[in-house]
């Protein structure tokens, strides 16, 4: 395998997780675990080499890569996972999602490795691009929804976490296993293309759930603390936050557009640690985090945060902080 068919290989899965990373807004809050998560999932190719080798050896090679594989695959790959969901380091599905796919990615890559190292080197480079489109998909989807399910089963009641999990298992392990079967027969390379880019989408449709979602929960509290409408627009990160940074931007500077816009971020993070489940230290530190970066805005920047057409009786975030800047 030359150098640069492995630096392809590597870095087109890369890109589509750096991509999910993006679309949920958490890249640099996971980057550690999303690392660990990579290289777990290349070792993990490693893992199940042995119990593939014995389930092909005991019942064939067509059960076990239609039937058994696909489980053991699953399961080794989600390993992380359990730990990520018990150490309560996660409980909200969008991260779970993620931390899922950067397990997928992690085997797509040495997968897509060992198959090049295997294939005729004149053919290597359209097997990396035949992969990427397909197989490392397919692993990629997968992980995330089995990531999703063990997030959202991780801060519910015994009765519904087993259910739960079982069917993030027997969802993304039924797809797998439906991809290694039709891969097998003649229409195989545009049928498991479909598959593979159905699966990622599912995947997507998972992360970019949580947009809408943490906006909600982002405005239902700011609705409590008494915020204006135009306070809940600019924090919850609605259609036009950008405009509107840009707008502050030119009134105040870059440096306060900047606290502005760390303001949002922390505000979701927040609203997404009260309401995912995480623990009452994480909300407790987002707490204190969302009230520094009101300080540091200062009286001039919240009242604009607070400016709108209705003012009958709102007194608005601002009202309830120190007026004297941090600066």
């Amino acid at each position: 395998m030359s150098i640069e068919v492995a630096v392809i290989a590597t870095c087109l899965p890369l890109l589509v997780l750096m991509a999910l990373a993006a679309l949920a807004r958490s890249l640099r809050r996971l980057a550690p675990l999303l690392v660990l998560d990579v290289l777990w999932g290349m070792f993990a190719t490693y893992l199940v080499l042995r119990p593939n080798d014995f389930l092909i050896s005991k019942v064939g090679i067509s059960l076990a890569v239609t039937m058994l594989i696909p489980l053991v695959e699953e399961t080794v790959k989600a390993l992380p996972l359990f730990w990520v969901t018990a150490s309560k380091r996660c409980w909200w599905f969008v991260d779970g999602a993620l931390l899922g796919a950067a397990c997928g990615v992690g085997f797509a890559i040495r997968e897509t490795w060992i198959d090049v190292r295997n294939a005729d080197p004149l053919n290597s480079l359209a097997l990396v691009f035949a992969r990427s489109t397909s197989t490392n998909l397919m692993h990629i989807g997968c992980s995330a929804i089995i990531g999703a399910a063990l997030a959202l089963a991780a801060r519910r009641p015994m009765r519904t976490r087993i259910p739960l999990i079982i069917l993030g298992f027997a969802v993304a392990a039924a797809i797998h296993a439906t991809f290694n079967h039709i891969q097998q027969g003649v229409h195989g390379p545009f049928a498991t293309t479909i598959i593979g880019m159905g699966t990622l989408a599912v995947a997507l449709g998972v992360i970019a759930l949580g947009v809408p979602i943490s906006r909600y929960w982002v405005r239902e509290d700011l609705e409590l603390e008494g915020a204006t409408p135009h306070e809940e627009h600019i924090l919850a990160g609605g259609h036009g936050t950008a405009r509107a940074l840009d707008d502050f931007s030119a009134l105040y500077g870059p440096d306060a557009a900047q606290t502005l816009s760390e303001l949002i971020a922390a505000t979701r993070a927040l609203g997404i640690a009260h309401h995912g489940g995480h623990d009452p230290a994480r909300v407790s530190e987002l707490s204190a985090e969302v009230d520094r970066l009101k300080r540091q805005l200062g009286p001039v920047g919240l009242l604009w945060l607070h400016t709108t057409t209705d003012m009958q009786g709102h007194a608005g975030l601002w009202a309830h902080l120190s007026h004297t800047p941090a600066n």
